[in-house]
């Protein structure tokens, strides 16, 4: 069974499991999101909130199956110059983390309308925080595709820009996701999500900007 394959079904069954214990305490009406303030300005239906878990989860599984045949990057032969690590598994650990963060999201969601979780935004800034880490240990490994990674014109026309701007992407991430724990832990819960969203944005927006430099440069 390949990784993602198990991260799917590990997401799904806990996932699954989780909403059918909360459904009956859970309210006719729940929030469904939130404002930068932590604030709830909208709600939705029990239903809704379902279709935000292991729904979508199944949804983004089946399509993570598909990305080797529908993406032309993907079924293309592979590169003699890419690592082990980017022939293998960069990518459906990529992947796998998404599913499992997707999870993880919609068990935040589930205790916040519990009752069970009393600061979102600091909840959020902690999701944002662990994205930035997790995905800064593969994000440097990525293969060149179509769906997944840092797609700009210059990353997708040449494998070596591709390979260096996924590499700076991973330099930034890690440290920018340590940094947003730690003010996640020390700011206000409404200052800890901005400024994880600003270090989300910038790790992710600087290399994707210099990756023009990068094809300028070769």
């Amino acid at each position: 069974m390949t990784r993602l394959r198990l991260a799917a079904i590990s997401a799904l069954v806990a996932d699954t499991a989780a909403t059918a214990l909360a459904w009956s305490r859970l309210p006719e009406r729940v929030p469904v999101h939130w404002n930068i303030h932590g604030q709830v300005d909208r709600l939705g239906s029990r239903f809704e909130l379902v279709l935000l878990g292991p729904v979508l989860l199944a949804g983004l599984w089946g399509l993570f199956e598909l990305l080797p045949i529908l993406d032309p990057r993907l079924a293309a032969p592979k590169d003699p110059e890419q690592t082990q690590a980017e022939r293998e598994g960069a990518l459906q650990t990529a992947l796998a983390l998404v599913l499992g963060l997707g999870a993880l999201l919609h068990l935040l969601l589930l205790s916040l309308s519990l009752g069970l979780l009393h600061e979102p935004a600091r909840a959020f800034a902690f999701l944002m925080a662990a994205f930035l880490v997790l995905f800064g240990n593969f994000i440097g490994r990525l293969r060149p595709s179509w769906f997944v990674g840092i797609r700009t014109p210059w990353t997708l026309s040449s494998d070596a820009v591709w390979r260096r701007t996924h590499r700076l992407a991973a330099r930034l991430m890690v440290p920018a996701g340590l940094l947003a724990v730690l003010l996640a832990v020390v700011l206000p819960a409404p200052a800890a999500f901005a400024a994880a969203i600003v270090l989300l944005l910038g790790a992710l927006l600087a290399p994707a900007a210099l990756s023009f430099y990068y094809w300028r440069s070769l």
